[in-house]
């Protein structure tokens, strides 16, 4: 079976990565300053805060050592982020993330006012979507896709109901995210609108592989759209990482956890199977199928990825802290206005430095886009004597990257 031909992006998809393409193409090659077009997409880490303890989560460790009652300080208020959705541009996408969003009992005042000026998706675990804000979600919603307002919603689901369970750390959790997604989909079903697209996002790791070909039915029954099947990223086990400079790990700095290759190929193929019988859209990571499999099995060259994520991409987390990806912070909104800080210096120089090759902590990455003409190059090549792991040896040594905060 040609498991590459398994699996399509459908139409809205496929239109998301070629305009992230095509926007970041000529300051990713042409820019020599590292200057990039207007931010197309914001990311707003509303809180850290979460009523979840889901194994694979990257802050899993902060939840679980800092006091319920102090999770909150520091997070930016109601106006502020106000003020930092008023920053945003004309043209540009809004996704709000978490921590889980509904944490907040402001979110909703976010969210309108993010969908009377900009498109806008949401992450959540629908847990405490309940029936009011499943409907006023519906009435945010755009008339069809594209237009301003909610067009999106992602959620997360990692196996059957047993399964979830565990992997969540909360008995009923699965039943209370089926129960929101299924509210949202059936207001939607009754006002007539395609949107939002509803996409489950499931992180494939050792615990679920037994039943993640039983995911495409459970998305379908809870009347989603996508199945979105995510690689497992450990980069955020160590506490140090975005302390430090991240140029000073390397691929044994981090647990990557492991799957037998051929267990794996089985359960993504039946998967996919699944997924054709049932009318699912199965999204997968921006990279060969092979490359998959190697994710959990060796590991991927990152040679052959780019990151264009940071060229159109700007993430504000729950403290202010404004970074290009989590491993490096740029500013603080507290400070500076975002306009200021997408083209700054410390922005710039990122993506310069990025742009030479991968960190190591990049791997598993959902924004790597993989790069055909530098895996041809790196395949003809004669294997080196002293692989390497990061980008080229001509990466400065002396940058050092700013502390991150809570946010």
């Amino acid at each position: 079976m040609d498991a590459n031909a398994a699996y399509g992006n459908g139409a809205i998809t496929s239109l998301y990565q070629r305009i992230q393409h095509l926007y970041s193409f000529l300051p990713y090659y042409l820019s020599p300053t590292g200057a990039s077009l207007p931010t197309w997409h914001y990311y707003f880490e509303v809180t850290r805060r979460c009523n979840l303890r889901c194994k694979m989560c990257q802050y899993i460790t902060w939840l679980k050592t800092t006091p319920a009652k102090t999770q909150s300080e520091g997070e930016l208020s109601t106006e502020e982020w106000l003020d930092v959705i008023d920053q945003t541009n004309r043209f540009s996408l809004i996704t709000f993330t978490g921590g889980e969003v509904f944490v907040r009992k402001d979110f909703m005042t976010l969210l309108e006012r993010a969908c009377s000026k900009r498109r806008v998706h949401f992450i959540s675990n629908a847990t405490m979507l309940n029936e009011d804000r499943a409907r006023q979600c519906v009435e945010l919603a755009p008339k069809r896709f594209g237009g301003r307002g909610f067009n999106f919603l992602g959620t997360s689901i990692d196996g059957t109901r047993e399964v979830h369970d565990v992997i969540r750390a909360q008995k009923g959790a699965f039943d209370k995210s089926i129960r929101g997604v299924s509210m949202l989909a059936k207001f939607r079903q009754e006002s007539g609108k395609k949107a939002p697209l509803i996409h489950v996002n499931t992180v494939i790791q050792d615990e679920n592989l037994d039943c993640l070909s039983q995911m495409p039915a459970i998305v379908a029954e809870a009347g989603g759209d996508v199945l979105n099947l995510l690689t497992e990223m450990r980069s955020f086990d160590d506490l140090t990482v975005g302390h430090v400079d991240p140029g000073k790990f390397s691929k044994e700095d981090i647990a990557q956890k492991r799957i037998d290759r051929r267990r794996l190929h089985a359960a993504l193929n039946d998967t996919f199977a699944e997924a054709k019988r049932h009318g699912i859209e199965v999204r997968m990571p921006r990279m060969p199928y092979e490359e998959v499999l190697n994710h959990y099995d060796q590991g991927y060259d990152l040679r052959k990825f780019q990151c264009r994520s940071i060229w159109f991409t700007l993430y504000v987390g729950s403290k202010g802290g404004v970074y290009p990806c989590f491993i490096r912070k740029v500013g603080n909104v507290r400070e500076k206005r975002l306009k200021e800080i997408w083209n700054g210096p410390e922005l710039r120089e990122f993506r310069k430095r990025r742009r030479q090759g991968g960190f190591a902590l990049c791997r598993g990455c959902c924004e790597l886009e993989y790069d055909a003409k530098a895996a041809r190059r790196l395949d003809a090549a004669p294997a080196p004597s002293k692989p390497e792991d990061l980008a080229s040896a001509a990466r400065s040594k002396t940058e050092v990257s700013r502390p991150m905060d809570a946010g």
